[in-house]
């Protein structure tokens, strides 16, 4: 596996949806190429902030204001 073919794949292996097979080319990729495994990480750390961030229950009024505006 490349770079490019890793990285096309990144987001499905930080999702979990790649194959056993697939799954095991991304790891052997990452633990041979720093750059692709500091991606690698970018891509796990934003998921974890987005996730705490996003997790606070109910959505501010001014956003759900805002949205049911775009909306309908």
């Amino acid at each position: 596996m490349n770079c490019r073919d890793c990285l096309q794949n990144l987001d499905r292996y930080v999702d979990r949806e790649l194959t056993d097979a697939e799954l095991l080319e991304v790891q052997r990729h990452l633990t041979d190429c720093p750059p692709c495994d500091d991606l690698y990480l970018l891509q796990v750390n934003m998921k974890r902030l987005v996730k705490v961030c996003c997790d606070k229950g109910e959505a501010p009024p001014h956003l759900r204001s805002k949205l049911r505006q775009i909306l309908f």
